[in-house]
């Protein structure tokens, strides 16, 4: 049996990194982008990812938190790089979680549930370049030689 879409989107760009990116439909958003390499105004690729996993998978760790009965507190930072990879570019992600009323026991194991759930974190989490890491604090760790 094919799977049934709940909610599907079309996001088009027609010019790259210069212009706009928008959204098919009458929802009206439209974004002008850029690229994070060079200094013109517009969102870039690394701030569609980080708002895509911070959101989403901070939701899902909130919906975990609520079926768990544990306080719904959870807080996400995402910081996303962009580096030089053999051939182009490659990002890496660094997820840092906050979850001040858990203890990181109880943290991980709701982030390990979360993990499996979020649409956004089963696309990365397999990924070498991306990281989910339960914190106390949110920091600028790791730096990449900046």
């Amino acid at each position: 049996m094919a799977e049934r879409s709940l909610y599907h989107t079309y996001v088009r760009n027609e010019n790259g990194l210069v212009g706009e990116s928008y959204v098919e439909g009458n929802q009206g958003l439209a974004l002008g982008v850029s690229s994070s390499l060079i200094d013109a105004p517009g969102t870039n690729p690394e701030q569609f990812i980080a708002f895509a996993l911070s959101t989403c998978f901070n939701a899902t760790i909130r919906i975990v938190q609520h079926r768990e009965g544990t306080a719904e507190d959870s807080q996400l930072r995402t910081r996303v790089d962009i580096t030089r990879d053999k051939i182009g570019y490659k990002f890496i992600i660094d997820a840092q979680i906050l979850m001040p009323s858990h203890t990181r026991e109880e943290a991980q194991k709701i982030v390990t549930q979360a993990l499996d759930e979020c649409p956004v974190a089963k696309l990365l989490k397999e990924n070498e370049n991306v990281s989910f890491r339960i914190v106390d604090d949110f920091t600028d760790e790791p730096t990449l030689g900046e």
